[in-house]
């Protein structure tokens, strides 16, 4: 039960604005970046859809079957983001779109002089550590949104459909952030999809492994940044620039997840999973969960007690 942070549904086309009912299309058009807004009002299996540009797509409403990359299709629903390269062909189902009920997703173009600037900016002045470089990695497509991502998708399509004078400025250094933003959740993911074999030569792997193995136990900065031989303020500062979440909050969302993990055993009460998972306050576990799951221990437990 992953929670997802929601990316603002817009208000659907009056009927004078549907010229179809897959896939119709509303443009906004900036210098760098091209905001579209599609709306699908009947069911529909692979239907194609392509940009000669990066494009990075949030659902809103409704609910598509992505199919990309020859993988095996997956659900799209609202909270989550996919990126899709240039000139890669989507093919999307619609299998729950009506007029009552139609999908909504946004799909960002993103020229490639724009993308090739921020991350050259960033491997010039903020070289990442251990020799890597800065890049998007398209096998890494496919995301739940943070909160972060969420607020820069909803500023992004505030200002693309806004009449400000200076939009184009506002969504050019909007853009660098959500980049950033990308490739620090990708670098976080890919360094847990590939720990074993990252930690003998990534400090950062190093760290986080050694974090999953003493999660229920005490944690200090201190011995962490001495792991990754640097200073406990350099460690901090650049393991959250690297990853897009500090040391300290990554420890607390390691360890509510798997607190839900234990929470899936009937016989575990909340305060057991609190103190179990390495908290030592059920009142802290309880206000650092809804920060983090958006729902409090409770709901979360009651939904499970539902499902089951």
């Amino acid at each position: 039960m992953p929670y997802r942070n929601l990316v603002s549904p817009l208000g659907l086309s009056k009927e004078a604005e549907i010229f179809t009912l897959v896939e119709n299309r509303k443009a906004y058009t900036l210098n760098h970046c091209e905001l579209n807004i599609f709306e699908t009002y009947q069911q529909s299996e692979l239907v194609p859809l392509t940009f000669s540009d990066l494009v990075v797509t949030s659902m809103l409403r409704g609910k598509k079957v992505m199919h990309l990359f020859d993988k095996p299709g997956f659900d799209y629903l609202p909270g989550e983001t996919v990126i899709v390269p240039p000139n890669i062909t989507m093919r999307i189902d619609f299998p729950e779109a009506t007029s009552l009920q139609p999908s909504q997703c946004t799909a960002l173009a993103i020229n490639q002089e724009e993308i090739s600037s921020t991350i050259d900016f960033l491997n010039e002045n903020y070289p990442k550590q251990d020799q890597q470089k800065w890049q998007l990695n398209y096998n890494q497509f496919h995301f739940l949104n943070n909160f972060e991502l969420a607020q820069l998708i909803n500023k992004l399509i505030r200002i693309s459909t806004g009449t400000d004078i200076t939009k184009d400025i506002l969504a050019n250094l909007t853009l660098k952030e959500l980049l950033i933003r990308l490739m620090q959740m990708q670098n976080l993911n890919h360094l847990h999809d590939n720990l074993r074999e990252l930690s003998s030569g990534s400090r950062f792997a190093h760290v986080v492994d050694y974090i999953k193995q003493h999660l229920t136990g005490k944690l200090s900065i201190e011995k962490l940044s001495q792991m990754a031989f640097m200073s406990k303020p350099n460690f901090f500062k650049t393991f959250k620039y690297e990853m897009g979440i500090s040391p300290v909050d990554y420890i607390i969302k390691e360890r509510i997840k798997f607190a839900k993990q234990l929470m899936h055993n009937p016989y575990n009460s909340i305060s057991d999973a609190c103190y179990k998972a390495g908290f030592n306050n059920l009142n802290y576990f309880s206000r650092a969960f809804k920060k983090i799951e958006g729902i409090t221990p409770s709901i979360y437990k009651s939904a499970l007690k539902t499902q089951n």
